[in-house]
């Protein structure tokens, strides 16, 4: 592992070529996704932000610097503001972690399923949404 962002520990990877991924380690937290936005394509980890929110009831949140939308690093639904209506932005792959002989492996999970309209509500807080993404 080496430097990264926000006082994490980095380990970039690539699944396929031209897909740059990353895992993140930090006070016991494992976190791997893709760096590139599905919004607009820019480095995640260029300028953006990663900030652990746990004490709001919102664990870990992804920050893009183009647009600050804001991404779940664990189920990678896009976190979008709630009075600006239903979240159009694709989710961010993310990536199960273990640690097994002293190497890291990850796995993509599956994306989260899209929020449907009948189940948006505009004055919920974060974390509803990221419930709703979990099935």
């Amino acid at each position: 592992l080496e430097p990264g962002p926000c006082g994490w520990e980095m380990l970039p990877f690539c699944l396929e070529p031209g897909l740059e991924a990353c895992v993140l380690y930090k006070d016991g937290k494992w976190l791997a996704f893709n760096r590139s936005c599905p919004h607009a394509g820019i480095d995640l980890l260029v300028g953006g932000d990663i900030e652990d929110l746990s004490e709001l009831n919102a664990g870990v949140v992804v920050g893009c610097p183009a647009h600050t939308y804001l991404f779940d690093p664990v189920v990678g639904t896009c976190l979008w503001d709630a009075s600006r209506g239903l979240p159009e932005t694709p989710p961010l792959q993310t990536y199960e972690v273990s640690e097994r002989c002293g190497q890291i492996w990850v796995k993509p999970r599956p994306l989260p399923k899209p929020v449907a309209k009948e189940d948006w509500d505009q004055a919920a807080p974060v974390r509803s949404v990221r419930l709703l993404s979990h099935g």
